[in-house]
């Protein structure tokens, strides 16, 4: 049987109240359960647990609930316009449009440890944290429910009675298990909130299947979106610091005009001056079972074709090698030889004088990523296509500034993972290597491409091979990372796609609206000679109920009508 798990904080209380009443349920936009649930289904309400949600498994386990409410679902999940919970009334606009209907709801108010597998089976104890911590409803597929939520005529089991001053039964330890990948990112996005930031589940999806697709990711945005804080913190949550030299953050400078500040260069004297990269390409060769992280601070400060062009192009070398990926050289005999030891830390000069032993030349560590972050402003550079070709393109564009603020905050000590490179490394570099598992989901993304591509032939901007090919590798890892079909597929349209369109020719907007008519549908969208057009536009850009997509589309015509110029980047 399916349940769908459901954790109510304290400002879920009023709306859960309401719904008792009216027997609907509904989660925000791109916040509904990751898996699918239907008609006759269970529905479990929890809330009241006493502590830190934030809490590790084992510790979480040591907890109770107060409240537990079993209902059953009579409605599949469907988009609706109107407003309905206290909430939304107070706001006067829809917040959770995503609803269903549930009926026989039958609440139960006690003290329920989770540790009791009378009461909660383990893995029921931990779809409640899942709940709890992804702020959005869990799908246990479970054999059966306890008996005393599934049926209505059983009592909840005796309490167990300790003796006299004996401590409470510690949890019995588990079997320990791996983490599917939707878990583990579920437990990073927990580490970032035990430190006080939090990134809606897509961004952290996506990011991780930008990552292993491709070793070099652009996180786009306004300043103060937290952007760097982002691959500060999922690196650390994976247990890469600057103390074990597994991060590093380098700022990018304005006078920065060719590699050599990143990849260093040789002095008047013959010695090899070494970059700010080199220290952790070293590294991550010395330590290949461990990811390794580079953020490149405000990256567009400089021309990025100028200063990462070496870079860009060995990227576009890799290839497998047995059970590792291999590129072009970046660091040849005459550089490991003569590079420069004085500023070098000890475990570089260490690395150093292990790679320097090997005899042959140096490829980019297939555990190595790069990270740049940028902010589009008129104090930074534009991107070319040959780099925006070359990344998957993470915009932080959707800012909720109320995110965080009804949470109830206790203080709590999240470890890191500590994960190792098998969580990263990819499987694919060209798109022979997926084909044999994953034809389906290539030709699903290629039909779409192609699609698109008709439009965007209108204005020149058509995509080619790489594309394809790095859309496709995405897409796997998206979904194995728990995105829907629909957000795999709307992500590469804003990571890939639309970032290239810019410009003032009449044919960019023919694009973006022949663009909106197949996205919205020729009847929903609004017609290029509909004196109503602005104002369209205008109410679709703020449309909550619009997909991203469409929003940011409609953002680039009203700019283009506005400025007779557009760009993905202002809009």
């Amino acid at each position: 049987m399916k349940v769908l798990v459901v954790y109510l904080g304290q400002a879920a209380q009023s709306n859960f109240a309401y719904s008792t009443q009216t027997g609907v349920w509904g989660f925000k936009p791109n916040m509904q359960p990751v898996d699918a649930f239907g008609v006759g289904d269970v529905l479990l309400f929890v809330s009241g647990f006493e502590g830190n949600i934030r809490l590790p498994e084992e510790k979480w386990l040591q907890h109770d609930v107060t409240m537990v409410a079993t209902a059953e679902i009579e409605s599949p999940i469907a988009t609706e316009t109107t407003v309905h919970w206290p909430d939304e009334r107070a706001a006067n606009k829809v917040l959770y449009p995503k609803r269903f209907k549930f009926s026989k709801l039958r609440r139960q108010d006690g003290q329920y440890p989770l540790s009791d597998a009378r009461y909660f089976p383990r893995d029921l104890s931990l779809a409640v944290r899942a709940a709890a911590l992804g702020r959005r409803g869990h799908v246990l597929q479970i054999d059966a429910l306890p008996q005393w939520l599934n049926d209505p005529s059983a009592s909840p089991p005796a309490p167990r009675q300790p003796l006299p001053s004996a401590p409470r039964d510690p949890v019995q330890p588990a079997v320990p298990k791996k983490l599917t990948v939707p878990e583990t990112l579920i437990e990073i996005s927990n580490y970032i909130a035990a430190r006080g930031f939090a990134f809606p589940p897509r961004v952290l999806q996506a990011f991780y299947a930008a990552l292993r697709s491709k070793p070099f990711v652009i996180l786009a945005g306004n300043s103060g979106t937290g952007k760097s804080r982002l691959v500060r913190l999922f690196a650390e949550a994976s247990g890469a610091n600057i103390a074990n030299g597994q991060f590093t953050m380098i700022p990018v400078r304005p006078d920065w005009n060719d590699s050599s500040e990143l990849l260093g260069y040789f002095d008047l004297n013959g010695d090899f001056i070494a970059g700010q990269l080199i220290a952790p390409i070293l590294m991550a060769h010395q330590n290949p079972k461990k990811p390794f992280f580079v953020c490149l601070d405000e990256m567009n400060l400089a021309r990025v074709e100028h200063y990462f062009s070496d870079f860009l192009s060995i990227v576009e070398s890799r290839r497998r090698d047995s059970n590792t990926i291999a590129t072009d050289p970046i660091l040849r005999d005459a550089q490991l030889s003569k590079m420069k030891k004085d500023a070098l830390r000890g475990d570089v000069l260490a690395a150093l004088e292990h790679l320097k032993g090997i005899g042959k030349p140096l490829g980019l560590p297939d555990n190595l990523y790069v990270v740049g972050t940028v902010n589009m402003d008129e104090t930074t550079q534009p991107f070319s296509r040959k780099v925006l070709d070359r990344a998957n393109t993470i915009e932080f564009s959707d800012v909720d500034l109320m995110q965080g603020i009804d949470e109830e905050v206790v203080a709590s000590e999240v470890p890191p993972l500590q994960l190792d490179q098998s969580f990263y490394r990819s499987e694919f570099t060209t798109l022979n290597d997926l084909l044999s598992s994953h034809r389906e989901k290539a030709k699903q993304i290629a039909e779409m491409i192609s699609d698109l591509n008709r439009d965007l032939g209108l204005a020149g901007f058509e995509v080619g091979y790489r594309v394809r090919d790095e859309a496709i590798s995405f897409a796997v890892y998206a979904s194995s990372a728990g995105m829907t079909n629909e957000e795999v597929n709307e992500a590469i349209v804003l990571q890939k796609i639309l970032p290239r369109v810019h410009g003032s020719s009449p044919r960019v907007e023919k694009l973006l609206m022949s663009l909106l008519k197949r996205l919205k549908g020729d009847s929903d969208a609004p017609d290029e000679n509909d004196p109503e057009l602005a104002h369209k536009l205008a109410a679709l850009r703020v449309d909550s109920e619009a997909s991203a997509i469409v929003r940011k589309i409609a953002g680039m015509l009203i700019l283009f009508r506005e400025e007779n110029f557009t760009s993905f980047w202002l809009a």
